[in-house]
C-alpha cells in the first residue's frame, strides 16, 4: 500500500527503518479499541459541525464494516496509520481525509491502551475470582487437618491447612483489591489531547470518553499522551500477583514430593518422566513459578525504558507493550492454571497426623505455659524450654519425656527455683490440636475460627464477582451506545 499519509518533512523512510519502528506485530489487540475510538471522535465532529454528513457518514461506514481483529499490513508504520490509509483507498480522500481531524496517534494509542488494559484487568479479576474459590474449596473440604507450620523451612509452630490456605486467600484477594483499584485509574480518557497540546478542533472530551466507557477524562493534554504509569502499575500488580502465586506453587511442589508427602496433584497437572515411569512430576506448579520470574522481567524492562524519556510522546514508549501482553497473558494462565490445580489438590490426612510424631512445634506452648501457671518471665520460660529441646535432641527422646526428666532441674538453673508439671498436663500442652484451640488471638489458627473467616471469604468472592459483572455491564451499555449513534447516521444517509 502507498505511503498517501505522509507527503511534508519526511518523505519515506527505508523498509529497513519502518520494519524496525513498526508496531504491527503487536497492535493486534488494539485494533478493535482504535475502531471505536475513530467512531466516537467522528461522531463528536459531525454533531458540533466540524465535519459535514456526508464525509462523516462516509467515514462510519467504513469502520463500522470493519472487523473487530485486522490483519494489518505489515508495511505500515502501526495499526492508526494502516486504518487511515485504508480508509482514503476504500472510500477517497474527500471523506477519509477528516478521520484523524483534531486527533493524532498519541493520544489514539493512549486510549486505545487503556481500553485494552482495562478489558485485561477484568479478565484477569475473574482469574482472580476462580482462584480465590478453588482455595475456600480445599478450606472447606481439607481445613481441619493439621498442618505443620514452617518459618526459615524449618518446623515453627502447628496449624492447619485451612489457616494456611487462608494465608493465600488473603494474599489473592489483595492482589484483587490492587487490581480493582488500578482499574479506577486506567479508566480515563485521554482522547481530545491530540499530539499533546490538545486541539482548536470542537471535539466534547467529555462525550467521547462517555461512548468509549471512560469513567472520566485524563486531565492534562501532555499527561494523557505522555505518561504510561498505568501500565507501570498494571506489571507491578502483575508482578506482585505472580510472586503469589509462584509461592503456592513452590510448596505445592514440596508438598507432593516424597519427603513431605503431604499432597498429591490431579494427574491432569502433572506428568511423567521420559525414562522414570514412577515420577509424578509437578509440572504446573513449576511453569507458574518459572513464569513468575518472566513477568519480572517484563516489568523490569517496562520500567527501564520508561525511566529517562523526556516528558510528552516518545517512540520508545511502544516497547512497552509487546512486555504488556506477555505479563497479562502470563499472569492469566499462571492464575486459571493455578486454580484449576488447587481445584484438584488432595491432602494426606495421615501423612499430616504423622508429620508431628515426635515434632518438638509446640515448644512456644510449653513457654507460655511457664509464664501463665509458673509466673515465669517469658525470656527465662523461652531459656528453659530451649534447653529441653536440646536435651531431647541429644538424647533422642521426645520433648514430653525431656521436660519429664529435666524440667525442675533447668528451671532452678534458669529461674532459680525447680519446676514440675504433672503428666496430664504436659500431654496437653504439647498436643498439636489441644495447642491450636487455645489460640485466642483474631486471626490465629485456632479451628474454630475457620468457619466464621470461610463465611467472609464467600462474601469477598461474591463482592468482586458483582464489581465485574457491574464493570462489564457498563462497558457493554456504552458499546451499545456507541454502535447505535454510529447505526442512527447510517440509516438516515439510507434514507436519504
Amino acid at each position: 500500500m502507498d505511503n498517501i499519509l505522509r507527503g511534508s518533512r519526511v518523505k519515506a523512510s527505508s523498509k529497513r527503518a519502518n520494519d524496525f519502528t513498526s508496531s504491527v506485530g503487536f497492535d493486534g489487540p488494539l485494533s478493535r479499541h482504535v475502531v471505536e475510538i475513530n467512531m466516537a471522535h467522528m461522531l463528536s465532529l459531525m454533531k458540533s459541525g466540524e465535519v459535514g454528513e456526508k464525509a462523516g457518514t462516509a467515514c462510519l461506514a467504513f469502520l463500522e464494516r470493519l472487523p473487530g481483529h485486522m490483519k494489518v499490513d505489515p508495511s505500515t508504520e502501526d495499526v492508526h496509520h494502516w486504518l487511515e490509509q485504508n480508509a482514503v483507498a476504500t472510500i477517497g480522500m474527500e471523506s477519509a481525509g477528516y478521520l484523524n481531524l483534531g486527533k493524532s496517534r498519541n493520544d489514539q494509542v493512549a486510549a486505545a491502551l487503556r481500553m485494552e488494559v482495562r478489558s485485561r484487568v477484568l479478565q484477569l479479576l475473574g482469574e482472580a475470582d476462580g482462584l480465590m474459590a478453588s482455595l475456600l474449596k480445599v478450606m472447606r473440604r481439607f481445613g481441619d487437618l493439621p498442618l505443620p507450620g514452617y518459618t526459615h523451612l524449618q518446623r515453627a509452630q502447628p496449624t492447619t491447612v485451612s489457616h494456611h490456605m487462608q494465608s493465600h486467600f488473603e494474599a489473592v484477594l489483595e492482589d484483587a483489591d490492587r487490581l480493582a483499584q488500578l482499574y479506577r485509574r486506567v479508566n480515563r480518557s485521554p482522547m481530545g489531547s491530540a499530539a499533546f497540546a490538545g486541539t482548536s478542533v470542537k471535539v466534547d472530551r467529555a462525550a467521547v470518553a462517555k461512548l468509549l466507557g471512560f469513567d472520566g477524562l485524563v486531565s492534562n493534554s501532555m499527561f494523557a499522551v505522555s505518561s504510561r504509569s498505568f501500565v507501570l502499575e498494571a506489571l507491578a500488580d502483575l508482578e506482585i500477583l505472580m510472586v503469589d502465586l509462584s509461592r503456592m506453587a513452590e510448596e505445592l511442589i514440596l508438598w507432593s514430593s516424597t519427603e513431605f508427602g503431604f499432597v498429591e496433584l490431579g494427574d491432569e497437572y502433572s506428568a511423567t518422566s521420559s525414562i522414570m515411569p514412577q515420577k509424578k512430576n509437578p509440572v504446573v506448579a513449576e511453569m507458574v513459578r518459572a513464569k513468575c520470574g518472566s513477568v519480572i522481567g517484563d516489568a523490569t524492562a517496562a520500567f527501564a525504558i520508561a525511566k529517562a524519556l523526556p516528558n510528552s510522546y516518545n517512540l520508545d514508549l511502544q516497547e512497552i507493550t509487546p512486555h504488556l501482553w506477555r505479563a497479562f497473558e502470563d499472569a492469566s494462565t499462571s492464575s486459571a492454571m493455578t486454580a484449576g490445580m488447587l481445584a484438584t489438590v488432595k491432602f494426606d490426612s495421615k501423612r499430616l497426623a504423622h508429620a508431628f510424631d515426635g515434632d518438638m512445634s509446640t515448644a512456644t506452648e510449653l513457654a507460655n505455659e511457664l509464664v501463665r501457671s509458673e509466673a515465669v518471665p517469658f525470656r527465662q520460660a523461652h531459656q528453659i524450654v530451649g534447653e529441653l529441646v536440646r536435651y531431647a535432641v541429644e538424647k533422642k527422646v521426645s520433648l514430653q519425656e525431656a521436660a519429664e526428666a529435666q524440667l525442675p532441674t533447668v528451671s532452678e538453673k534458669i529461674a532459680g527455683r525447680p519446676i514440675k508439671i504433672d503428666k496430664e498436663r504436659l500431654r496437653a500442652v504439647l498436643d498439636a490440636l489441644k495447642t491450636l484451640r487455645l489460640i485466642g488471638s483474631a486471626g490465629g489458627a485456632n479451628p474454630a475460627f475457620a468457619a466464621r473467616q470461610m463465611v467472609q471469604d464467600k462474601r469477598d468472592i461474591e463482592k468482586l464477582s458483582n464489581w465485574l459483572a457491574d464493570k462489564e455491564n457498563k462497558l457493554d451499555g456504552s458499546a451499545n451506545m456507541l454502535r447505535n449513534q454510529v447505526r442512527t447516521y447510517l440509516r438516515r444517509e439510507v434514507r436519504s
